[in-house]
């Protein structure tokens, strides 16, 4: 279960739990089969922009509805799981715009591999299969029950050893683990209301927390930290899913997919910990609900180092994010708070995003508070083909399509492409792409925020898009939108305050709006 929910493979995003299934519909670039006429899906109904797009199934009794895929091409799931980690479609040279960004290359071991097919052969159930009757009343003779009626299944056994059983020193309601033990052990041992207690030293592994109520604590001792070691091996330094969990004082380094996830989760709290160079993540907490993310420090990672996603009430504040792609990312979510974080020297530095194809579909009620957000100029190092990959080089904080988010008492300084940005999705995913999310932002408040010499070398994709550098900039979309700052610099020249009358809101918006789609080149 842990291969499955790792960023490494990435297959909860669409089929998480209980049900294994997603509402969406997602383009995955299933090749199609010699001689038969395409299926262009949900396009047939709903369509431009829906092409090769098709419902997310549920993985509840895979094993017994092979061939998979909609057109029956794969005949078992090892083929299924060879052509995800191929890179989907992009790998059979199917590339639209459309295709689903969470889908890329992933290696598996052999016994990786045989480990994912145990485990969704793990989610049949034929308890409430139909009893065959004895007759019928034709007299024909009745079909014999099969004892496996799978092939899939048929052609696999498994032997299961159950784990050893390891007992870790107790005080009261505190768990002991040295160097020489694993704390995953702790955590096996752990009830509501523990704290494991983890003591300075080097633990490489990967932690599965599946319980409520309990803390995992780090102790630093004359400098020396507890140390989660992926050593370039491991996919993932936690994954878990449960309520009131804490997780505080370790550095995670080196691990090739993600830091710390916990997933549809209440009440969690990530404290003290550093992350550097655990590959698309640092901190990702996704579809939570009570997330706390306090006095961390992240660096080196791929994607987004501090990440929410499609959760709610949430805070992130008192952190330190650099050397990312992008430091900081709300993405999809409502309610969140992002103060006091010092954020620097990545591509860019704090984002808010509402992007299409995903679980939450809104993006809302965001502030972003009294950060220092400077010299993000750090070169985009983003995988190819990921939405963080267009981020412009030099961008301080970038809203995307998200509503009522407002922006005051930050510090904006020498972000070479702009200091912030409001903007649509047309900008990122071009005019005749097809949303299930409002594309527009709307009723954002940008104001009394403090901008020094931001947008004096803008990026080439800034250039590209016939935009010039600024300290803010509007694509001239969502017409609630409004800026209150002084002395600054923008894109376009005149921003919409909120003392302004209807007619000027009006007659400003429609001017900057023809202009903006004749001069500006979208994506």
């Amino acid at each position: 279960m842990n291969l499955f929910r790792s960023l490494k493979t990435r297959c909860f995003e669409c089929h998480n739990f209980p049900t294994f299934n997603n509402p969406d519909f997602k383009v995955v670039g299933v090749p199609d089969i010699n001689d038969q006429e395409p299926d262009l899906g949900r396009a047939e109904i709903a369509g431009k922009g829906y092409e090769r797009a098709f419902k997310v199934p549920t993985l509840r009794n895979i094993a017994l509805t092979a061939p998979y895929m909609h057109n029956g091409i794969f005949q078992t799931l090892e083929e299924v799981i060879d052509f995800y980690a191929a890179g989907g479609g992009a790998a059979h040279g199917f590339k639209p715009a459309t295709l689903d960004d969470k889908i890329r290359k992933f290696e598996l071991s052999t016994d990786e591999r045989k480990d994912m097919v145990a485990f969704l052969h793990a989610l049949t159930d034929e308890s409430n299969k139909p009893v065959i009757p004895d007759k019928v009343p034709s007299g024909l003779p009745v079909v014999p029950s099969l004892e496996n009626q799978s092939i899939e299944l048929a052609g696999h056994t498994y032997e299961f050893e159950k784990p050893e059983q390891v007992n870790l020193k107790r005080e009261g309601k505190r768990i002991i683990v040295d160097p020489s033990q694993t704390i995953q052990d702790g955590i096996e041992m752990a009830q509501a209301g523990d704290t494991v207690m983890v003591f300075p030293g080097e633990y490489s592994e990967t932690l599965m927390i599946d319980k409520s109520n309990i803390t995992i604590m780090g102790q630093q001792k004359d400098d020396a930290w507890p140390i989660l070691n992926g050593k370039n091996r491991l996919p993932d330094a936690a994954v878990g899913t449960g309520s009131n969990i804490e997780i505080n004082g370790f550095v995670i380094k080196d691990y090739t997919a993600n830091g710390l996830m916990l997933n549809r989760s209440t009440a969690v709290t990530f404290r003290n910990i550093h992350c550097d160079n655990t590959g698309l993540y640092g901190i990702y907490p996704v579809e939570c609900v009570g997330v706390l993310v306090e006095e961390c420090s992240v660096t080196g990672i791929s994607d987004a180092g501090i990440y929410v996603g499609q959760s709610k009430d949430i805070v992130v504040r008192n952190n330190v994010a650099y050397g990312n792609v992008t430091g900081i990312e709300i993405e999809n979510s409502v309610n969140a708070l992002v103060e006091n974080n010092e954020v620097y020297d990545n591509a860019g530095g704090i984002l808010v995003f509402l992007l299409p194809n995903n679980p939450s579909k809104v993006s809302l009620n965001c502030r972003v508070v009294n950060n220092y957000v400077y010299k993000n100029n750090h070169v985009n190092f983003g995988e190819p083909g990921s939405i963080v990959s267009n981020v412009p080089q030099g961008t301080g904080l970038m809203v995307m399509a998200g509503d009522s988010i407002e922006v005051t008492g930050n510090r904006f300084h020498d972000n070479q492409s702009f200091g912030a940005a409001v903007i649509g999705l047309d900008l990122f995913f071009g005019k005749d792409f097809v949303y299930d999310v409002d594309p527009i932002p709307d009723a954002c408040w940008v104001h009394n925020n403090d901008f020094r010499n931001n947008g004096y070398k803008p990026a080439k994709i800034v250039v590209e898009s016939g935009l010039d550098g600024a300290d803010l900039l509007w694509d001239v979309t969502g017409y609630s939108n409004n800026w209150h700052e002084k002395n600054v610099t923008s894109i376009p020249p005149i921003l919409p305050d909120k003392n302004w009358s209807w007619i000027a809101r009006k007659t400003n918006y429609r001017i900057w709006r023809f202009l903006f789609n004749y001069l500006v080149k979208f994506s």
